[in-house]
Order: structure tokens, then sequence, then C-alpha cells
């Protein structure tokens, strides 16, 4: 008999995906309170465990790889990020990780727009003020904030979500430039460094991966180096950014407003970052639509049910 431990609060019924596998002797735990539970209660849950589900909160480091034992043949990451996971550990164990990209795709890239959209014109302060009961009326200076139409985008990171970002700014007939580790030829638009892109853009939206190599990306050198009229957007990890650095550059207006869904230390949020109203602030739901969670569910369910019957799952992490 195989187990599949659910560790995560799924959208849509991950039992019954589960039960559809026709995988034979399949128990099913599905555990929506796993992230609540104590580090040792947890272990003691996944004992025995033949494939696990987990969320970005759980942590899947050695002591956990212990506590499931030799029976765990795979990890399936209810996300398309995978940081909360130590892959190697993984590998070592011959354990497969898994993650969930298709679902997490376009839902961000709308997530990204909506929050470039609403920093460039001063959205938050904007419903502030509707609902104060303190507005005026209609001033030809209110609220004044900056156009995207005509400008120039920086996409960093142009993976699977940052390509879709780059298609939308067709729309507000955006020159559109581009960092990723190696030219892309099939997308619309200039490959460039880094510091060409800060130094030109009118807008940054911030894709990348969380990695030793991108922690911290952003901090005080990257926003003095962009112009004071840009808008900074990020929808990827939130340590990519030195949120102190962030708050600062928008106080000494460095740059003129930033919008964020994912935060360095959440769900605690910079205190600066949330007393400024040039910022955007959502609560990590880049990919919150009913649809796009339940495809998530059933992509996570795929990639368990594939490696317990011998075969190659759909989105398997190699590194």
């Amino acid at each position: 008999m195989k187990r599949v431990d659910v560790l995560v609060d799924c959208v849509g019924d991950a039992e019954a995906m589960l039960q559809a596998t026709a995988i034979p002797d399949l128990a099913i735990s599905i555990l929506p309170n796993a992230v609540d539970l104590e580090i040792g209660e947890l272990h003691k849950t996944i004992a025995g465990a033949s494939g696990v589900i987990t969320s970005l909160a759980t942590r899947v480091d050695d002591a956990f790889l212990d506590a499931a034992g030799p029976s765990l043949e795979v990890v399936s990451n209810y996300a398309v990020g995978y940081d909360n996971i130590c892959v190697e550990a993984c590998l070592k164990r011959n354990v497969i990780v898994c993650n969930g990209p298709p679902p997490m795709t376009e839902p961000t890239a709308d997530i990204a727009w909506l929050l470039l959209l609403g920093a460039a014109r001063r959205a938050r302060e904007s419903m502030d003020l509707a609902t104060s009961g303190e507005w005026q009326g209609y001033h030809p200076t209110l609220l004044l904030g900056h156009k995207l139409v005509g400008g120039t985008l920086l996409v960093v990171g142009a993976g699977r979500i940052g390509s879709a970002v780059m298609r939308r700014a067709a729309g507000w007939n955006m020159k559109v430039l581009y960092t990723a580790r190696t030219e892309k030829s099939h997308l619309d638009g200039e490959f460039v460094s880094l510091a060409d892109g800060l130094a030109r853009a009118d807008a940054v939206v911030v894709c990348v991966a969380l990695t030793p190599e991108t922690r911290h990306m952003f901090g005080a050198h990257e926003f003095a180096s962009m112009q004071p009229h840009a808008v900074f957007v990020n929808v990827s990890r939130g340590p990519v950014v030195d949120e102190g650095s962030l708050a600062e550059a928008i106080e000494r207006s460095e740059i003129f407003a930033a919008g964020l869904d994912v935060f360095e230390n959440e769900p605690l949020i910079h205190p600066k970052l949330l007393k400024n109203q040039r910022v955007m602030l959502l609560p990590h739901v880049g990919s919150a639509t009913i649809e796009d969670r339940t495809e998530l569910t059933q992509v996570a369910v795929e990639n368990v049910a594939a490696v317990l019957r011998g075969q190659q799952p759909p989105f398997a992490i190699l590194e």
C-alpha cells in the first residue's frame, strides 16, 4: 500500500482527484492544517508516506525527509516556487521534487500589471481619499501619477511569468527590455544587462526565482540607478528585495512608487512600506483565482501519481 499526505488546504477536491488516479491500494491523508502543526507532530504524521503535497510554508529539509523515511518517493509543491524545499537533500534520497508552473503563469502576470498600474496611478492614495469623507471633488492637479503608454518596461527574469508580463505590454505600446540567463530569441523584447535596463526603464517588474544569487538582488545601489519617475513591482519572492532600501528609495524620491505581492519576512511587512501610500501592497495573491488554484491542485496530484506509477512526472525539478 502507498500513502499520499496532502499537507495544504488545496482548492478543489484533492482527495477525489487522487482517487481518480486509480493507483491500487492508495491511502490518502488530507491535513489542511499541517502548517499549524508543531514540527515534531508534523514529522510523526508524515512517517511512512510515499508522496506528499506541500505548501511554501512547509520546510522540506533533512529532518522532514528523515521523518518521512525511505518510503517517500515524491514531494509535490503546491506552487511554482520551491525555495522551501532542499532539493539537494531530496535528490540524495532519490526523492523526486515537483512544482506546478502552468496555473501560476497568467494570474501572476495579471497581478503584476494590477500592481504596476495601481502604483503608477497612485491607486492606494486615491482609494483612501475616496473613502475618507474628505474628498472635495475633481481638481486638475489631484493625485497626479505617471503615464505607462509608450514607455519602457524592464522585466527581470524572462521565464514563464516574465514572458507573460511582457506579452501584456503590447496593450500599452511599451518598449520591452528583459534580463535572463541567456538571450531568448522567441521573445519580443531587447535582451539587456540589469544595470542597463534599470537606467532606461520607466517600469520594472521582477519575476526571478529565489536563489542565493537573487537574494537581495535589489538594494540601495539598484534603486539609486533607476529613474525618479520609475515604478518598481515584485511578484517573485520577497527576499529578492531589500525592503528597507526600497522604502528609503521611495522616501528619497529615487523612484516614484512600488507594488508588492510578496515580502521579505511574510506575513510581516516592513513598517515603512506599510505607512507609505506610494506602495501598493497585496497579501501574496498572485495566483489566487478559483480556476487557477483548482488547476494547481490537479497538477500537484498528477505529479505525485506519475511518480507512484513509476513514470516521469509532468513538472520535476532536476537541479
